[in-house]
């Protein structure tokens, strides 16, 4: 019979291979589990990963929109800016020639035919200072008056008993060619005749 040493032994024996068994066990799950955690750790954090990036990405994606858009509204101001001064050169031009035209006989002659239209009609006719002697020594029976609105020259006449009104005057003329300009993009300065080709 075996001894109680032997028994002993094969007891010690016994529980230490269980417990190494069960600690291999143990450990295994352990094992197990921590892989698990950390697929689940890594999935989550590729998955922040990916959300920032997608984030970042539409931030990036904005901002180039918010940075053109920007650069499209200023490069339509410049344009539009630079169309205003153009146009203000040009009508400006446009009024340095009629003042220079109002200087010469065939504008004389203009002012002649425009009192002849109305000859013996009892008018009153609105000037620019510098035509007023001239007008008042062509049209003895009208009321003559210099408007400060007139600047570049032509007349205005009216009557309050008729309720006449006739504006023929550069002024309007120019500034009704560049109201349709800013309306149409086109300027009709022919009525501006004797004065020339503006563009």
């Amino acid at each position: 019979m075996p001894n109680d040493n032997e028994k002993l032994a094969r007891f010690e024996k016994a529980v230490t291979a269980e417990v190494e068994s069960k600690t291999t066990e143990i450990l295994s799950e352990v094992d197990s589990y921590k892989e698990e955690k950390l697929v689940d750790i890594q999935e989550t954090e590729i998955q922040r990963a990916y959300d920032t990036i997608q984030r970042k990405a539409g931030e990036i994606r904005a901002a180039f929109a918010r940075d053109v858009t920007k650069e499209r509204l200023a490069a339509r101001q410049r344009v539009l800016s630079r169309r205003s001064e153009l146009t203000r050169e040009m009508f400006a031009r446009a009024a340095g020639r009629v003042k220079e035209f109002a200087k010469t006989d065939a504008y004389r002659e203009k002012l002649k035919a425009l009192l002849g239209r109305h000859e013996g009609e009892q008018l009153h006719i609105l000037v620019r200072a510098e035509d007023e002697e001239l007008v008042r020594s062509l049209a003895k029976d009208a009321a003559v008056e210099v408007s400060p609105a007139i600047q570049l020259g032509g007349l205005i006449f009216y009557s309050e008993n008729t309720h006449l009104y006739e504006d023929e005057t550069y002024d309007t003329l120019l500034k009704q060619a560049e109201e349709d300009f800013y309306n149409s993009g086109k300027a009709d300065l022919s009525k501006l005749e004797g004065v020339g080709d503006f563009a």
